[in-house]
């Protein structure tokens, strides 16, 4: 494998973290456990977090930019039963 390959690959991956992070964050479900990830994914993706932004600058992208998109097309609000469980989650801890 050359280091062009080695490259294409890097960044595949990290392309691939990102749509996960993505992913993660439009999640509609119940389970508490994706909840966690939901959570998290979020916080990643719109709290500025340095990996987010290293990953989409070696990507060559504008953070700003691919925060931006995805926020406007992705639905990562919570629904009514996430927000029970979600409540229900954090009177637990």
């Amino acid at each position: 494998m050359n280091m062009k390959d080695m490259n294409y690959e890097g960044e595949k991956l990290i392309l691939a973290i990102i749509m996960q992070a993505v992913e993660d964050a439009g999640y509609d479900g119940i389970n508490k456990k994706f909840l966690k990830v939901k959570q998290d994914a979020i916080d990643w993706i719109v709290g500025k977090d340095p990996q987010f932004v290293d990953y989409c600058k070696m990507l060559g992208m504008s953070p700003d930019g691919v925060r931006d998109r995805i926020i406007k097309n992705v639905n990562m609000k919570y629904t009514k039963q996430q927000k029970v469980m979600k409540k229900d989650m954090n009177a637990r801890i």
